[in-house]
């Protein structure tokens, strides 16, 4: 009877050890069952997708039309770049400088509003991308923040980036008084590489969230508590360069209770990845396909 009893224990353990193996097999090579086991441990309210700079995948970045092409595949908020000009005026630029995106040449802080409405802001993109070329793009001009955020109104949320370096300490004040003036408070984020910045902004508007702006050399697997710590001091979370971050360290940065939204995910392997890591949204280029990939993946999760 003892032999009997011996060889159902071991019939038994074999089985639960042969589970266990399928099972942990499954979790490794199926993407649905890593987003269903992950929404059931830790379900995530919303996984947010940022229009990078707005759908610049398929319009002149930063542009009025790519905004708009943004707010049409259903993103949540438009990212964009603000500059002072010459006579201080926040326009909506990525570059320090007009050469790479317009027809012109010199810094944009050099140029009066006057002087960058001159300028062409679109032409370049319809002979880099033929493909998504449109003759609505050409003579574009560089918007100022005023006209996005009248254009737009409280029908969309914006993550905005203070250029680093900063070499007019009033942006933030400026940045500050345009959204209060427009009442965006409640629907407008702010970034930047420079926390010096931001905490000049936390000072003037606590209620407004603010995202650190990190780039990694590599993909970090770790970030010290000490700088999670004085992060959150000042910012909701942080924003890394997705090719520099893994698993562990998304895991990391959401224990700290800060939030991690990386940027710029353009290739669905990655938005694939990204979502299974459980970050809180990503930048890309192409809002489109990452909704397609949250759509998916969240499909596939439902049993």
């Amino acid at each position: 009877m003892m032999r009997i009893f011996r060889h159902k224990g071991y019939f038994i353990g074999v089985h639960i050890v042969m589970c266990i193996f399928l099972l942990s097999t499954l979790y490794a090579y199926s993407p649905a069952i890593r987003v269903k086991v992950k929404e059931i441990i830790e379900p995530a309210d919303k996984v947010y997708t940022i229009a990078h700079r707005g759908a610049s995948g398929y319009a002149p970045e930063n542009t009025l039309p790519a905004f708009e092409l943004a707010v049409q595949m259903k993103a949540d908020s438009i990212e964009l770049d603000v500059h002072l000009t010459k006579d201080q005026i926040p326009v909506v630029i990525h570059d320090e400088t007009v050469n790479r995106t317009t027809d012109g040449k010199g810094y944009v802080k050099n140029k009066t509003l006057e002087q960058l409405r001159q300028l062409d802001a679109g032409s370049w993109f319809n002979q880099a991308y033929p493909m998504f070329a449109r003759d609505l793009y050409k003579g574009l001009t560089i918007p100022t923040l005023d006209e996005v955020f009248d254009k737009f109104g409280s029908d969309i949320n914006y993550v905005i980036e203070i250029k680093e370096p900063v070499t007019d300490y009033n942006i933030e004040a400026i940045l500050n008084e345009t959204i209060k003036t427009h009442r965006l408070e409640k629907v407008v984020a702010i970034h930047s590489f420079s926390a010096a910045s931001l905490k000049r902004f936390h000072a003037m508007s606590p209620d407004i969230p603010l995202y650190q702006l990190v780039w990694n050399d590599y993909a970090a697997t770790r970030v010290t508590q000490s700088y999670l710590d004085n992060v959150k001091t000042y910012a909701a979370g942080i924003s890394p360069n997705f090719q520099g971050i893994s698993a562990a360290y998304v895991a990391q940065v959401k224990r700290a209770g800060l939030k991690i939204i990386p940027y710029t995910v353009n290739y669905q392997l990655n938005m694939d990845k990204a979502y299974s890591w459980g970050v809180d949204g990503v930048h890309t280029n192409y809002p489109d396909r990452f909704l397609e990939v949250i759509a998916t993946n969240r499909e596939n999760a439902r049993w």
